[in-house]
């Protein structure tokens, strides 16, 4: 674990959380070799995650797509309206002159 923790700032235990936490998820495998607690890569794991992460980002693209399709209809119906002149906006009606 030393070797792991070396080019972190961070302590043992806490490197020892993190392991922890990334072997329940499936991402790592550890072993145990005498004293030491070797740590391999489960790299079925990561591919299961980057198949979730394509598809999902995927799915997000094509939801902008429709989103920015959907907007360019919309401003492209819309006629620009005249703004009212400041005593409309007051009285909410014209002043007659």
């Amino acid at each position: 674990m030393l070797e792991l923790a070396e080019p972190f700032r961070i302590s043992l235990p806490a490197i020892s959380r993190h392991l922890k936490v990334l072997e329940r998820a499936g991402l790592i495998a550890r072993g145990r070799d005498a004293q030491r607690r070797p740590c391999s890569l489960r790299g079925e794991s990561l591919n299961q995650i980057s198949a979730w992460t394509e598809h999902t980002r995927q799915a997000w693209e094509a939801r902008f797509d429709r989103l920015d399709e959907y907007l360019r209809a919309l401003q492209e119906k819309k006629e620009p309206t005249p703004r009212p002149d400041k005593e409309t906006r007051r009285h909410g009606n014209k002043k007659k002159r």
